[in-house]
C-alpha cells in the first residue's frame, strides 16, 4: 500500500500534476480519493449575518471604535 497526501490548487481542472510521481503499475487496479477543500470566501460570501458582521467590523474600524485592549492584555498577545 502507498500513501501520499499533497495540497494544491489547480489552475485547469482538467489538469492534475503531482510534485512526486505516485508509482502505479502497469495493469494494476488503482483507486485515487480526490477531496476537494471548500473555499471559505464563498461560505462567507453567502452568509448574511457574517457580511453583516463584517460591515459592522469595517465601520467601527473605520471610526477607530470598537474594543481596546488593555496594556496588561496586549502585553499578554505580543509575548506570544
Amino acid at each position: 500500500m502507498y500513501a501520499y497526501k499533497e495540497t494544491m490548487t489547480l489552475d485547469n481542472p482538467q489538469q492534475l500534476t503531482l510534485r512526486v510521481p505516485l508509482p502505479f503499475l502497469k495493469g494494476k487496479k488503482v483507486e485515487v480519493l480526490i477531496i476537494v477543500e471548500e473555499d471559505e470566501t464563498d461560505y462567507v460570501s453567502q452568509n448574511k449575518a457574517l457580511m453583516q458582521q463584517i460591515e459592522l467590523s469595517m465601520q467601527t474600524h473605520q471610526q477607530h471604535g470598537g474594543y481596546q485592549p488593555t496594556d496588561e492584555e496586549m502585553n499578554a498577545i505580543l509575548s506570544v
